[in-house]
């Protein structure tokens, strides 16, 4: 996705009528990137693997690092951010994107923002010639796994547990060749 470019979802069912957008995160959204990332934290803590009081110690320069390996994109509502999700190569296997930190507000849930982020990466993997996107998912989070199964991913079958908090999640996996959507 070029840099700068927005994605604007088609119109789909909603309980409200806020409109939103998605857009690739540049050096100089820091700032925005970290307001999101607490605000995940602070609402949904179990759903990742960071805690509040690592990401809220991490520098600009730290911010500026999570930028560079790959994309990050921000949903934004009015000037406002209210979501957002990373894509990252994997460093094994170039035919691999990992999508994670991804979270919306709760105001957006429901909206299509969800499935407007999950497509942002999706859309950025086939431009960087890889063929499948892989997550993890804690397998309690029945909206978030519904969230994905609606965008064409499926349990692969492996299990891990998070550290911090022994919750159990499990891996899904989408690939291009299979998608239906």
């Amino acid at each position: 996705m070029e840099m700068g470019k927005f994605y604007t979802p088609p119109a789909g069912p909603s309980e409200s009528d806020m409109q939103f957008s998605v857009r690739l995160a540049v050096i100089g959204d820091e700032p925005v990137l970290r307001a999101v990332r607490l605000q995940a934290l602070a609402d949904s803590p179990r759903a990742f693997s960071s805690t509040y009081e690592r990401e809220l110690a991490r520098t600009t320069e730290d911010w500026r690092r999570w930028l560079a390996p790959g994309a990050t994109f921000l949903l934004e509502s009015g000037d406002k951010a209210c979501g957002m999700v990373a894509g990252v190569r994997d460093s094994h296997d170039t035919s691999v994107v990992h999508l994670m930190a991804m979270w919306v507000h709760a105001n957006h849930r429901g909206t299509g923002a969800a499935d407007a982020l999950v497509g942002s990466v999706k859309a950025w993997t086939a431009e960087v010639g890889a063929t499948q996107v892989r997550l993890k998912v804690v397998e309690t989070n029945e909206r978030a796994r519904r969230c994905y199964e609606r965008a064409g991913f499926r349990a692969t079958g492996q299990q891990g547990v998070v550290e911090k908090s022994g919750d159990v999640e499990i891996e899904m996996a989408w690939g291009r060749s299979n998608d239906q959507h």
